[in-house]
């Protein structure tokens, strides 16, 4: 990625400069804060959305240049794998060294299902960190350090479990209890196991992405999410509901609260 899709890139989630430390001297490029940052543009400025599987039954396209034109120039969004693999390439024009895990979703799950989704492992400072910007659920809404202790993120609590088997395991706490959220190996995966996975997310009947219109976005104070033609918008423990009626006012909806033009 060269300078010019970066700057536009970080423009595109709501970074107009390199962020401050709290002493206010520069952040390093490859410091955690910066990643916080870079990872909470994403999400509120960047909506998950599978409006290319669900409406025009299209399969995403992964390429680089095919991201930003999506991303960036159309000011769409997109779900795990497009997300993540632009997210992966801001990285390392960055400096970041980081690659991508296949992750099993667990949230809800009575068995142990395939790998479905795309993560983000940043080793950085003696430690490795997970990234998703590309979840649209229950997922950490920010940073989360890969070692064996509970952590709050943007008001949630998650913990993670380094497993006998190798496998990374991240807990939720929902209502006092600890559920089973995401699982992976963490080790790299190759971008052409990614290209089947999303094949199969964006073609098969029983995936979620086939079945209904899921578009998510952070706020500030909340969250936005469409499921279908059901907004529910939270803010500040406020919850406001509507319903549309129309593709009319489905397209409408979308450019209002997502800022998603011209795809329904």
């Amino acid at each position: 990625m060269n300078q010019e899709k970066v700057t536009a890139l970080l423009k595109r989630i709501g970074i107009e400069t390199i962020p401050l430390k709290s002493n206010g001297s520069k952040a390093g490029e490859k410091d955690a804060q910066t990643l916080e940052v870079l990872i909470r543009g994403y999400l509120e400025h960047v909506p998950f959305e599978n409006l290319d599987v669900f409406d025009a039954g299209r399969i995403p396209v992964l390429e680089e240049d095919a991201l930003f034109e999506k991303i960036v120039e159309k000011r769409r969004g997109g779900y795990c794998f497009e997300l993540n693999t632009l997210l992966g390439h801001l990285l390392e024009a960055l400096g970041f060294s980081w690659y991508p895990v296949a992750v099993r979703v667990l949230w809800n799950r009575e068995n142990i299902p395939p790998v479905s989704h795309m993560g983000i492992v940043v080793p950085m400072d003696k430690n490795c960190y997970y990234c998703d910007v590309g979840f649209g659920g229950p997922g950490p809404k920010g940073l989360l350090e890969l070692s064996e202790k509970a952590q709050t993120i943007a008001g949630e609590s998650f913990r993670v479990h380094l497993m006998q088997d190798r496998d990374i395991r991240i807990d939720r706490q929902q209502d006092n209890t600890w559920k089973p959220l995401l699982q992976f190996r963490n080790l790299p995966v190759r971008n052409v196991d990614f290209q089947i996975m999303n094949y199969y997310c964006a073609t098969h009947p029983d995936v979620l992405f086939t079945q209904k219109r899921v578009v998510n976005i952070c706020t500030p104070n909340g969250s936005k999410a469409l499921t279908d033609m059901e907004l529910t918008v939270r803010d500040n423990g406020c919850i406001r509901q509507e319903t549309y009626c129309s593709p009319e006012e489905l397209a409408a909806g979308l450019e209002k609260e997502f800022g998603i033009q011209n795809c329904v």
